[in-house]
């Protein structure tokens, strides 16, 4: 449930014009439009605001919300809404100008100016945020389109979700990866922080976890994936270990998103490690918490990004191109993301990317279907920049990269032509995918956070 104010400025000057109580016609004009936006919201706050000593007693209910959606329905002076909205400097904020019906009455008169003043009333609004350097969103729609309404609502909370995430870090990027880095002061327009542990003390974590806490874990693998049958059984339970200590972490550090780079002897040849845990990465992944490899933090943005929306999220390569396809192959080194899995059981097979290790690695293995998807990479150049291209997972079947697999067919032209400005836009070479078309949605996300997106 998302935790949402809704708000109302009201302004008892114009009353005089609208025959019967106003102030009771906005307010339910109001709770019409609190339920038209759905289900899944907890309001919060469903109220008018009358003036500035009005809006300032909303402040202790609205700071208990994700998002204020300031409806404007009518003329209000603008410090009416300001005064809520100073006293709330970190939520994010839609405008929604709203509109009763579809069409105006063919008798439309002075009365009808006040009661369906929302394309004045909204910029008066917008106008004193803009002057206040605050970021927002702006709607507009009948109640018959609250639909757009609501998207707008949840990208906001998805944006909150973003900005001031903690970010869980196990070590220290890949050496020569200068590209996948970024530090918390570059981070600092997303008020995203770090919380750092080294590989040494995920590997005494994993020492610690019990036989029961892995044994849970064992059990939820043996029900959710297909064991072949040359699966080495003491790297599963090495790997539930590991699960056991990541999901500790993130829980203790209220992470929403991590990565990891297991390249390093204190976890891939330790006594208590010993395995690559991209299957423990992909099941955290799963459940919520996206996680990426190489310790690669501009794609744990991306990553999060998508994840806040609600979506499925598979850390990835482009590793190749057929070009009479016009399609390219999405594979990685083990990372998974069960939302996407066609069918349970799910594969689960030695990780062919680690043949050579000690204790072979199992990872989830399958092919993603065909649907909508987009590719989602950040880099914090220029500012915060999201790098989205729309289209769709073609349905091809690439099982032999021994890793979780897709076709991707960009929608806005040929391979040749479109690979080509996903690469100038200056993402890394990997990137988040997901099961729907998602530009427009990361473009409004961004509005709140401060970013600019190049849509491919």
């Amino acid at each position: 449930m998302t935790p949402v104010a809704l708000v109302h400025p009201y302004w008892d000057f114009w009353a005089s014009s609208v025959p019967g109580d106003f102030r009771a016609d906005r307010e339910r004009l109001l709770a019409r439009a609190a339920a038209a936006l759905g289900p899944g919201l907890d309001v919060v706050a469903c109220e008018l605001a009358g003036d500035e000593s009005e809006a300032r007693a909303l402040v202790d209910r609205c700071q208990r919300a994700d998002v204020v959606v300031v409806v404007s329905t009518m003329a209000v002076p603008p410090a009416t809404t300001m005064a809520l909205l100073d006293e709330l400097p970190d939520l994010p904020v839609v405008v929604w100008a709203l509109h009763e019906d579809p069409r105006l009455p063919v008798d439309f008169s002075h009365s009808d100016i006040t009661t369906r003043g929302a394309t004045v009333g909204a910029p008066m609004v917008v106008s004193a945020l803009a002057r206040a350097h605050r970021r927002y969103d702006v709607v507009m729609s009948d109640l018959a389109g609250a639909a757009a309404a609501r998207d707008a609502l949840d990208c906001a909370a998805a944006a909150g979700t973003v900005r001031g995430a903690t970010m869980l870090r196990i070590g220290t990027a890949m050496p020569g990866y200068t590209s996948v880095q970024a530090t918390d002061d570059e981070l600092a327009p997303l008020g995203i922080r770090s919380a750092v542990v080294s590989p040494e003390e995920l590997a005494a974590r994993v020492g610690d976890v019990t036989s029961a806490q892995a044994g849970a874990v064992r059990a939820q693998l043996d029900e959710e994936f297909a064991f072949d049958d040359d699966v080495d059984l003491r790297a599963v339970d090495r790997i539930a270990r590991v699960e056991v200590a990541l999901d500790a972490l993130v829980r203790e550090t209220g992470a929403r998103a991590g990565t990891l780079n297991c390249h390093v002897p204190a976890l891939r040849f330790a006594d208590d490690v010993g395995v690559c845990p991209c299957l423990a990465l992909g099941r955290l992944t799963t459940r919520g918490v996206p996680w990426t490899c190489s310790g690669d933090v501009v794609t744990s943005v991306a990553m999060l990004t998508v994840q806040a929306l609600g979506l499925p999220t598979l850390y990835h390569e482009v590793e190749a191109v057929d070009y009479e396809r016009d399609e390219v192959v999405l594979a990685n080194t083990g990372e998974h993301d069960l939302r996407l899995a066609p069918s349970r059981p799910v594969r689960l097979a030695p990780d062919a990317w680690y043949t050579g290790d000690p204790l072979v690695s199992p990872c989830a293995q399958f092919s993603i279907g065909a649907s909508p998807a987009s590719l989602v990479g950040f880099v914090p150049v220029d500012g915060m920049r999201w790098i989205v291209a729309d289209g769709d997972f073609t349905g091809s079947q690439y099982p032999r990269t021994g890793t979780p697999n897709a076709g991707f067919r960009f929608a806005s032209g040929h391979v040749t032509d479109a690979w080509p400005r996903w690469l100038a836009a200056g993402v890394v070479h990997h990137s988040a995918a997901t099961n729907a078309r998602v530009a427009d949605r990361v473009v409004r996300m961004a509005r709140h956070l401060g970013g600019d997106v190049v849509a491919v």
